[in-house]
Formats: C-alpha cells, sequence, structure tokens
C-alpha cells in the first residue's frame, strides 16, 4: 500500500506502490485494449488484428506471439537492429511465432514478388518513366486520428530518461506535420506507451473504441525506434511492402532467417493509398539492408543502383525523411502553408508580408511549449480586410491544440489586437483569407513564459525547455489551485537537477500552501525522484532555478485534485478491503482471498493445504479462462499408510513439447524437488495419476500470454493393506479380494466406489 502523507513538518513516508503499473494495469481492463503482443499475427514488427487478416486476406502458420528465451521478438527493421546469425532461440521461436502469408498459406506464395538474383549489378531505375505507384501509407480513412490529434498515456515502470524519449520522439513528429500528440483525459480512443516481452510493435492508424497498445520492449528505447513505432501509430506501413517497390529494390531471399520470408511480401494496390509520393529509400519506415539476414554482411534488401550508379542507404533511425514529412502531411491533409513552433520564442506572419496576402489562403501555426509553461502572443502588424465579424479575411487565436479549443479572438482589420496569454502550454492560429480585397497581413512574436497561478485540477509542470536540458538562469514559480475541499497530489515522472549537498545551485523548492512562506516540503535536487506528495490544502506552491552554468534535463510532474475513493458510501466498489493511494485507488482481498480479474471482487486464493480425503480442484476462474501469471500449489496430505490418487475430468493448456509456459507439476510428497510423477500441458488429459506416499503435491502455473479453459481434477484417498515400502497404489475399500502380486504374495485388494478412477496399471 502507499498513502501519500500529509504536508507539514513530518513527511510519512508508507510503501511504495509503482503508480505507472496500477494505471497500466487498469487500462488493460478496459473495454478494447488492444495489446499488440496479444494480435492475432505479426508482420514485423506491425501488429495485425483479425480485422486486418480479412482485409489482405493473411492466414497464421506459425505463433510468432511469443519468444522461448524471453528476449526481444519484433525489431523496427532499422540499421544495426538485427546483424549476424540467428540463434537457435531466435529461429526455434517457429514453435510460437505467428506467421502471416497470403492466400490460402501456401510455401509458394511466401516469396510471391520475392527476387531471385543475388549480388548482381542491376540496371540502374529510370525514376522518369516508371509508374507512380501507391505509397504505403494506410487507406483506409478510420484508422486516420481525427483532427490529426492522437491521445497517449505513458504506462509501465519507464523511467526518467525513457519517458523524455517518448516525448522527443512525439515533439519530432509534431514538428514536421500536423499531426498532435496530447495527454489523454476523457478520449475513448488513445496509445499507451507499454513494455511487453514482444519487442517493437504496434497497430498501424487508429483502431478506436479503446486503449491500444505500443510496445516499447528490450533495447526498443532509442529515440529513432520510438520514432518509427509512432511512424505505424501515424498510419505507416514498411515501405519496402509498397507494390511498386520492385522497381526500386531486391529481395534476395536466400540471404532470408529461416520462416522470416513472410516480412518481406507487398501490399496490394488496394491495401495502400495512392498520395502522388514516390518511392523514399530514406525514410525512417524503411527496413535496413540486412534485416533479417543469415548473416551480417549478407544483404536480404539490395536498393537499385541510381542514375550515378550509387545504392542509396537504406534503414535509419535518426529522423524523419522529406518524404515521410511529405506523405504524412498529405494523410492528415495538413494546410501548405504555417508550421509547429516548439522554440521559447519566436515570430510568423500571414504569407507574402508585407506586400499583401494571396486570395484563398488557409495557415495554421501550433505553438507548443513545455507544460507548466505559458506563451504571450503579441501582434505587431495587423492588415486584413475588415468585415463584420470578420467573415472574410481573419487571424484566430485558440487557447489549445487543435481547432476546437477555446476562442481567444478572431481578428480583422487594422487594429493591433491586445496580448494574449495561453493558460497551458499550447495555442493554435489559424489564418483564412477569401477576399479579392487584400491587405498587408500581419506580423506575431511570442515569448515562453514559465511559472505562474494554475487553477485547474489536474495538469502537468515539467522544467523549461524540457526533456532537453533547462536554461542557465531561470526562476519559475508556479502557485497550483486545485477545487475546494480536495488536496493537491505531485507525482514526478522523471528529475535530474545538478546535483548539490545542500542543493545551492539549481532545486525545485515545494511548499505546503499559497506562498512561498508556507511550510516547506522539500528542497529536491539531484537524479532521484521526489516521493509522491500530497498537501494538506488545495493549494501548492513550487519555485523552480538554475543558476549560470551547469544545466541538467530537470523535471516532470503531474499535478491533480487528490480525493480518498474508499470513503464513498460503496467502498470504492470493493467486494473486501480499499486502499487509497495517490491519485487512484485500489482493491484488496482479506488473508486467503485474492483479486479475481475485475480487479474488485474477491476469491479464495488459489492452492492451499488439503486434509479432507477427496474433492475436486480446479484451475482459477473455473470454468472460464484461467488468467495469466498465476502460480498455485495444492498440497493434499491422506493418514499415514493412504495413497491419493487424481483423475482429470478436464484438461485444457497451453501446450508445446516441454510444457514450459502453462503446466500443471504434480510429485509425489510436499515439497518442490519430491519425486516427480510428470509435467503435462497441452489437450491432452493424463492418466490416472496416484501417490507413492500419503503426500501428493499438485502446481498449477501459467505465463502473461495465451489462456485457456484450465483444468478440472478430482482426487480420492484410500488405505492400502500390504507392507510398507511397496510400490503398490490404491484406495479407499469396501469389499476384500485376495490376490497375488508378481513375487506370489498375498495381499488384500478392495473393491473401489463406483465413483473411484480405475488403477489397472498398478504394479504390486
Amino acid at each position: 500500500m502507499r498513502r501519500a502523507a500529509p504536508l507539514g513538518t513530518l513527511l510519512l513516508l508508507l510503501l511504495r506502490v509503482p503508480a505507472g503499473l496500477e494505471q497500466e494495469s487498469s487500462l488493460e481492463q478496459q473495454p478494447g485494449y488492444r495489446d499488440p503482443c496479444k494480435a492475432a499475427a505479426f508482420w514485423g514488427d506491425i501488429a495485425l488484428d483479425e480485422e486486418d487478416l480479412k482485409l489482405f486476406q493473411i492466414d497464421r502458420t506459425i505463433d510468432l506471439t511469443k519468444s522461448l528465451d524471453g528476449n526481444t521478438r519484433h525489431t523496427t527493421g532499422g540499421q544495426g537492429e538485427q546483424v549476424g546469425e540467428p540463434s537457435q532461440n531466435t529461429t526455434a521461436t517457429n514453435r510460437s511465432s505467428k506467421k502471416v502469408k497470403k492466400d490460402g498459406g501456401q510455401n509458394a506464395t511466401l516469396s510471391r514478388g520475392l527476387e531471385e538474383e543475388n549480388y548482381k549489378d542491376l540496371p540502374p531505375t529510370d525514376t522518369g518513366s516508371s509508374p507512380r505507384i501507391r505509397r504505403a501509407t494506410t487507406s483506409r480513412a478510420e484508422r486516420i486520428w481525427p483532427g490529426g490529434v492522437i491521445p497517449y498515456v505513458i504506462g509501465g515502470n519507464f523511467t526518467g530518461s525513457q519517458r523524455a524519449i517518448f516525448r522527443q520522439a512525439m515533439r519530432h513528429w509534431e514538428k514536421y506535420t500536423c499531426v498532435t500528440f496530447v495527454e489523454r483525459t476523457d478520449e475513448e480512443s488513445f496509445i499507451v506507451f507499454t513494455y511487453r516481452t514482444c519487442g517493437c510493435c504496434s497497430y498501424v492508424g487508429r483502431r478506436g473504441g479503446g486503449p491500444q497498445a505500443i510496445s516499447i520492449g528490450k533495447n526498443c528505447d532509442k529515440f529513432g525506434i520510438v520514432a518509427h513505432e509512432l511512424g505505424h501509430v501515424v498510419g505507416f506501413w514498411h515501405e519496402h511492402t509498397r507494390p511498386d517497390r520492385d522497381q526500386h529494390v531486391t529481395i534476395i531471399r536466400e540471404n532470408i532467417q529461416q520462416g522470416q520470408e513472410y516480412n518481406f511480401l507487398k501490399m496490394e494496390a488496394g491495401e495502400v493509398n495512392s498520395l502522388g509520393e514516390t518511392y523514399d529509400f530514406d525514410s525512417i519506415m524503411h527496413y535496413a539492408r540486412n534485416t533479417f539476414s543469415r548473416g551480417v554482411f549478407l544483404d536480404t534488401i539490395l536498393p537499385r543502383r541510381d542514375d550515378n550508379g550509387v545504392r542509396p542507404t537504406i534503414g535509419q533511425r535518426i529522423r524523419l525523411s522529406q518524404g515521410d514529412i511529405a506523405q504524412a502531411r498529405k494523410l492528415y491533409k495538413c494546410p501548405a502553408c504555417g508550421e509547429t513552433l516548439q522554440d521559447t520564442t519566436g515570430n510568423f506572419s500571414a504569407p507574402g508580408f508585407p506586400n499583401g496576402y494571396p486570395s484563398y489562403s488557409h495557415c495554421v501555426w501550433r505553438i507548443s511549449v513545455t507544460p507548466g509553461e505559458k506563451i504571450i502572443l503579441n501582434f505587431t502588424s495587423m492588415d486584413l480586410f475588415k468585415s463584420r465579424l470578420c467573415w472574410y479575411d481573419y487571424v484566430e487565436v485558440r487557447d489549445g491544440y487543435w481547432r476546437k479549443a477555446p476562442l481567444l479572438g478572431r481578428f480583422c482589420g487594422d487594429k493591433v489586437p491586445e496580448p494574449l496569454i495561453s493558460t497551458d502550454s499550447r495555442l493554435w492560429i489559424e489564418f483564412r483569407s477569401s477576399s479579392n480585397i487584400l491587405g498587408k497581413g500581419f506580423f506575431v512574436v511570442y515569448e515562453a513564459i514559465c511559472g505562474g497561478e494554475i487553477h485547474k485540477d489536474a495538469g502537468q509542470i515539467q522544467s523549461p525547455n524540457y526533456p532537453d536540458d533547462y536554461r542557465p538562469s531561470k526562476e519559475c514559480v508556479w502557485k497550483i489551485t486545485v477545487s475546494e475541499g480536495f488536496h493537491v497530489g505531485l507525482t514526478f515522472q522523471a528529475f535530474e537537477i545538478e546535483r548539490h549537498d545542500s542543493c545551492a545551485y539549481d532545486y525545485l523548492e515545494i511548499r505546503d500552501g499559497p506562498t512561498e512562506n508556507s511550510p516547506l516540503v522539500g528542497h529536491f535536487c539531484g537524479y532521484e525522484k521526489p516521493e509522491d506528495i500530497k498537501s494538506s490544502s488545495n493549494k501548492v506552491w513550487m519555485k523552480f532555478a538554475s543558476d549560470g552554468s551547469i544545466n541538467k534535463a530537470g523535471f516532470a510532474a503531474n499535478f491533480f485534485k487528490e480525493v480518498d475513493e474508499c470513503s464513498r458510501p460503496d467502498n470504492g466498489g470493493c467486494e473486501q478491503r480499499c486502499v487509497n493511494t495517490l491519485g487512484s485507488y485500489m482493491c484488496a482481498c482479506e488473508p486467503g482471498y485474492e483479486l479475481t480479474a475485475d480487479k474488485k471482487s474477491c476469491e479464495a486464493a488459489c492452492g492451499g493445504f488439503i486434509t479432507t480425503l477427496n474433492g475436486t480442484i480446479t484451475s482459477p476462474g473455473w470454468p472460464k479462462e484461467y488468467p495469466t501469471n498465476k502460480n498455485c500449489v495444492w498440497q493434499v496430505v491422506a493418514p499415514a499408510q493412504y495413497r491419493i490418487s487424481l483423475q482429470f475430468e478436464v484438461f485444457e493448456l497451453e501446450g508445446n513439447d516441454v510444457c514450459k509456459y502453462d503446466y500443471v507439476e504434480v510429485r509425489s510428497g510436499l515439497a518442490s524437488d519430491s519425486k516427480l510423477h510428470g509435467k503435462f500441458c497441452g489437450l491432452e488429459k493424463p492418466e490416472v495419476i496416484t501417490s507413492y506416499n500419503n503426500n501428493l503435491r499438485l502446481e498449477f502455473k501459467s505465463d502473461n500470454a495465451v489462456s485457456k479453459r484450465g483444468f478440472k481434477v478430482h482426487f480420492f484417498s484410500g488405505m492400502w493393506l500390504f507392507p510398507l515400502g511397496r510400490k503398490a497404489l490404491g484406495t479407499g475399500c469396501i469389499r476384500k479380494k485376495n490376490i497375488k502380486n508378481s513375487k506370489g504374495a498375498s495381499v488384500h485388494a478392495r473393491k473401489l466406489p463406483k465413483d473411484h478412477p480405475p488403477i489397472s496399471n498398478l504394479r504390486l
């Protein structure tokens, strides 16, 4: 449990619950949550759902959802991401890999469109005479994010530096296109940055109806890789899958790792959109030359030589190419005029200023500075055709990130507007002209200012210029006020301020109240994130200061109104216990119980110590699918000289040859190293099992992926009447019968109850 302490002279530190993991777990419970690692199939690092398979007529032959060694499965195909000979574990993943193929799944279709040639020189492509075919972007309108706005949540236990990389990659897309990433509030469709064992993986475009995860797994937390994955989110397929790719590159099939040929299939002309862009070797969405290669020096994709006889470089993961930018701007219908401005100061003007703007102009400028900063906008010149209500030519300023944000003003004529100040860190400025009477236009300068009074129930504060280094000699003071009757909750996602024993140079100061004289919470610097903070009132005072020398990445913090959900009449919806945490709450169960999949109800904890002579054991959640990441141990103990028999009525587990993922393990004895009867998985019911003594251990374990129906097993205990130490196994008695064992010794056997499992395979 983690409960934020009240501020004052004493700050209580309670047991910490990772807020990111708690939030991510709740997101996974939302209807429509799409986990790319549980996709119907994969195409490289692209997750495909059933709709994609139907659209592309793709069938699955091999399960790519898992890795035998737990290492990263999917890469973006960039330079340096995959080199050398594949390991045995990598090639062995054909056990649990999902592979895609065209038209019914015959092996021949895997090589459709692949070239047979190897390294011989290829003639240069006559790009002037080659027909322009389709570029690799989504052709489905419902996959486009409305207004180019992509809400996001950073889930999981990511570090501050990883979060900074995610934001840098998002700002990179924003800077060169009209796509906008915003922290999710109540939007239905949004992306979730999450860590998954399947590596780098994402769906293409917006899927709608709930959250969709973008997996940033092991070794994926690099700027270029994240920018590539965001390209899929925006709506891009891989460049080399364009229908016209064979005019520009050659696929060298014999150099491709066995089982990875499907990654080099082409898309059909109807599966992608035609937007007039030529093939882009420099695209951040293009595979590198040795992607999925059998060896580091063997090419799998060979670019054709250009007019100068040079093979273009492919597979860069550094920045968006000019082709990527042009394509994204067309995909989202960005205005031809305008840009995204991210510097702390800048200026812009109407096209043609001061010589006059053209008729029917449309421009949009988006100003985006560091969260926690505000923007001062000054018009220094204004000359637009004047009309009633500025109907024809006008410039609009909106207080937010898009065209539906609150309107600060709509201006025309020659009167210079008063300075405008944003309430947050973004402004939207739109200019339109539709008259034939044209003016000179307008000129605007802007400046970002840090600090100020914030009257909101939730928001984010970051040091100036975050996630890049803060600037020298800065001082910012924030006064945060949330609704009356609530407290201010403050959590830090990242923290890196110049270290000093007494924080004498750069620091963040927090006080429990509205002024600099309020009780001090802390004076923070260094690289360790401060503990979560809860104020004693609805106000908090914060000050950031930097000196003139060393600069670091700074900090990122979220603030929100804090409420005790557990004080509600319904106990927060929890069946048993409700535990309040900062910004949220969690349900808990009494000893001997555990939470069910809805995270609110409780059920008897799986496993346990059993002393009854007979009964039934079922997998967790029975008869529904068992949950992931469960480990249950049942220890069954019978009286001395008794034996215990198991008969499985139902058995349905995820299976493979060695039962590495989900399994049931049965042992005679109570310890984990007792004599093993067997380890079982798959769909085949085990034979009747009888213990060697009066103790039996049954263990069930599931991994973090595929779930099945589980199992139902009956156990019976009974006494056996023969000398101890023999390997005779049996059960309870109704009627005696004299039989002889293999050595001629007489043994009393007894007829079994009707509901007892057969024991014809017993050895006496």
